[in-house]
Order: structure tokens, then sequence, then C-alpha cells
């Protein structure tokens, strides 16, 4: 599989959560946290679940 790279925004709250469990988990960088956290979703759950209205707010508001 080849990787391609991608911008996204996230909020402060989100920075903070994946940039500690990067160091937490000993993990290269946040970019592998990332991906790591995409593999999990789609293996492990349900898209409807997770793109759900009730799921798909922003943590801001």
């Amino acid at each position: 599989m080849s990787k391609k790279e991608i911008t996204i925004e996230l909020e402060q709250e989100q920075i903070d959560w994946l940039a500690e469990n990067t160091v937490d988990f000993q993990i290269t960088d946040e970019s592998k946290a990332v991906r790591i956290l995409f593999a999990f979703a789609m293996s492990e759950l349900d898209s409807e679940e997770v793109f759900s209205s009730d799921n798909s707010k922003c943590l801001c508001d």
C-alpha cells in the first residue's frame, strides 16, 4: 500500500491527545499514529456508527 500526503485540520484538543498518545505508546510520529487510528476504524468499527450525526460533531462547538 502506498502512502500519499494529505492535510487535515484538527482542534487543539485533538492535537494534544494525538501527541500525548504518540509519546505514551512510543509511536514514531503523529502521522503513524493517525494511520493506526484509520486502520483500527476501518477494520474494527461500523462506518455508519463512526460517521453518525451523534459522533461527527466538532469538539469546539
